[in-house]
């Protein structure tokens, strides 16, 4: 069996199996829009529809409820004629079909269905299995969005993070504040390379996500298990929104938002009650958008400088009796923590943003690594999702990050092992401050995506690339850019360049 990614167990068992346009399926009712995803799928590989059958000896196809598997666990048992789906709820039953698909090799033409009999009995080694695109540096809209949220849910992954906004761009739709999108929104101009030369361009830069869009695509992946994580990156990273409203600024004379991509040193005015609740307002709009338990707010690399020279953020710190700007950090996203608390929110933040004191309940995203005891200490009080710069960050070329180097990342790697029920799970990223078109974006992530939900499921097997080769055909027929160099046919060649 080449199934992706790596189920728990899996065994084949002497035997065959056979589905043809006589063939039946009995279904739990909790399951039945799965089955039908089911026939669907035979029906665009084979052409024939599989019928629903009452009597459950008349049926090749069984899907039955079981209350004592995982969330996300299922049993597929094929043997004597019969494929039986066993699950507890219907996102087990989700991944069992998404395995089946591959047993049965669905995604091509075939006049009928025919595989060995097998066992697989398989769920997730880690809850949150994740991918964050940033399409604040540069745009992509719903259509690439949505082809991601497909790739993602095949391999079972479940979580999307959208890094909506940053210094360089607001991609959202807030409609108490109409100029994050009428400015904020909108760049003059990029930092580009050009004959060994930095230089700023003139091309402008713009688009966001309607509200409307956002529904759209909370709903296309809800369908296919996939949640939607917004990020609203503060207090630093935030100067496209200052662009807009300077007053919420230290210094009020944020003037553009930002062409180059270092982070810019403006940033939210930590001692101004406004700027508050002008997050705040943002905030809640943001619930009102993505249904889902998690709330990003970045929080990472921020510089201070604003704050040294900020008579109000200087009149906050001596309110709250702290001495450093680290501290003046954490209350700040303390306040909007306490607030997304009160709308059912939990938050996440990077790692190297959080501080001794930082509220226990904020999950932490280790991007950078992490060497001091005390930041050590700092991340093994709370839940944790693996997101190392080093492994999984799809935006570096293949030379400095090939497959493999994916493919081992260890997320147990330096986590004491009373601490490792607070590994959340794993999250690849992909950061477009150089990738403009969407040719690029899915050359960076393919098949990088397919090695992270590897790693995310948590069950490694050894023949991954043999695996991976269904896949890249897939990617080849429906004529999604993917780096190639991992195929069959291109096994021999260190060309990044194939199939580019």
């Amino acid at each position: 069996m080449k199934i992706l990614p790596n189920p728990q167990k899996s065994e084949n068992i002497s035997g065959s199996f056979v589905l043809n346009d006589n063939s039946m399926m009995f279904c739990d009712a909790e399951f039945m829009s799965q089955a039908e995803r089911l026939a669907d799928l035979v029906y665009e590989s084979c052409g024939f529809f599989l019928q629903f059958t009452d009597v459950i000896s008349d049926a090749q196809i069984i899907f039955a409820k079981d209350a004592q598997f995982a969330r996300e666990g299922y049993v597929i048992m094929i043997n004597q004629g019969v494929a039986t789906v066993t699950a507890s709820e219907a996102s087990g039953c989700f991944y069992a079909v998404e395995t089946l698909r591959q047993i049965f090799c669905l995604d091509e033409k075939q006049h009928q269905i025919a595989c060995a009999d097998c066992y697989v009995e398989d769920f997730p080694r880690f809850e949150y299995r994740g991918l964050m695109v940033d399409i604040a540096r540069h745009f992509f809209g719903i259509d690439a969005l949505k082809q991601i949220v497909d790739i993602m849910s095949q391999v079972k992954l479940n979580v999307l993070h959208l890094h909506l906004t940053d210094d360089q761009g607001f991609r959202i739709q807030i409609d108490k504040y109409p100029l994050l999108n009428e400015i904020s929104s909108v760049r003059d101009g990029s930092e580009v390379v050009r004959d060994g030369e930095t230089i700023i361009d003139d091309i402008p830069h713009s688009g966001y996500l309607t509200k409307q869009q956002v529904k759209e695509l909370v709903d296309y992946a809800a369908e296919r298990n996939v949640q939607i994580v917004p990020e609203i990156d503060l207090p630093g990273h935030f100067a496209a929104a200052l662009a807009a409203y300077p007053e919420f600024s230290c210094t009020g004379a944020v003037s553009e938002v930002r062409k180059r991509w270092a982070a810019s040193k403006e940033l939210l005015c930590a001692g101004n009650d406004a700027a508050n609740t002008f997050v705040k307002d943002i905030l809640d709009e943001i619930c009102e958008m993505f249904p889902c338990k998690y709330v990003h707010l970045g929080n990472e690399n921020t510089p201070k400088d604003r704050w040294c020279n900020c008579k109000l953020c200087r009149e906050r710190m001596s309110e709250l009796k702290i001495d450093n700007f680290d501290e003046l950090q954490t209350y700040l996203i303390e306040t909007f923590r306490v607030h997304l608390l009160q709308r059912g929110k939990t938050v996440i933040c990077r790692n190297d943003g959080l501080t001794a004191t930082s509220d226990k309940h904020i999950v932490s995203q280790v991007w950078t690594p992490v060497k001091r005891r005390s930041a050590r200490k700092t991340q093994s009080e709370r839940q944790i999702i693996v997101s190392l710069r080093g492994r999984l960050h799809f935006s570096r070329s293949y030379k400095r990050l090939p497959l493999k180097r994916v493919l081992r990342t260890n997320p147990f790697k330096g986590v004491r092992k009373s601490d490792r029920a607070n590994v959340l799970g794993v999250e690849g990223a992909i950061w477009t401050q150089h990738i403009t078109t969407e040719q690029e974006l899915f050359y960076q992530l393919l098949p990088r995506l397919d090695a992270l939900a590897e790693c995310a499921w948590g069950w490694r097997g050894k023949d991954f690339v043999q695996r991976l080769q269904n896949r890249l055909a897939r990617y080849e027929k429906l004529g999604i850019p993917f780096n190639g160099k991992y195929s069959r046919r291109a096994a021999h060649t260190d060309s990044d360049e194939h199939n580019k």
